[in-house]
């Protein structure tokens, strides 16, 4: 469990991991559904619930942590996960679902459930995660993230990018 003073939200955020605290798991679900139905494989959300269940089941180096307000509300969600996209096999882990809800974006809390998934992947001895993001670049870069390339996924033109984290 990480504590985090957000200044700018004038609030305090605990960041846990979703295995930790596995009745939040359909709130997550709704979440994610509700921003990225519009895609195959978001367009159901038991799908997205399964593969919820099967990161926090894994205890591995995949990871879903959201990010409670002081009234211990989900106020945000990012992960870890093996192969987001599989055609590159060196491209092994990725950072993915990050999540905030329209009304509390740029409040830091997306930045700090970043910060949280690297620090995680990095103790759990990973080198390199990998993320794509259709509009979100600037934010990475300034959190040490690197473009690769830019490609289609799912009919929208994002931008891959890595961030070594040794």
């Amino acid at each position: 469990m990480t504590q985090i003073s957000s200044s700018s939200a004038n609030s305090t955020l605990t960041i846990v991991s979703l295995a930790d605290v596995p009745q939040y798991l359909d709130v997550v679900t709704e979440y994610l559904h509700g921003e990225w139905s519009d895609f195959p494989h978001w367009a159901q959300k038991e799908y997205i619930r399964q593969r919820l269940i099967q990161r926090i089941s894994s205890r591995g180096r995949q990871c879903v942590l959201i990010a409670l307000d002081e009234n211990e509300q989900v106020v945000g969600t990012a992960g870890v996960m093996r192969y987001e996209l599989s055609d590159v096999p060196e491209r092994k882990y990725w950072l993915g679902e990050v999540f905030t809800p329209r009304h509390l974006r740029g409040k830091g809390i997306g930045t700090a459930l970043v910060k949280a998934c690297i620090s995680r992947a990095r103790d759990a001895g990973l080198e390199t995660l990998w993320l794509y993001t259709p509009d979100q670049q600037g934010l990475y870069g300034r959190l040490g993230w690197q473009e690769v390339e830019n490609r289609e996924v799912d009919h929208e033109l994002v931008t891959v990018m890595q961030r070594p984290l040794s």
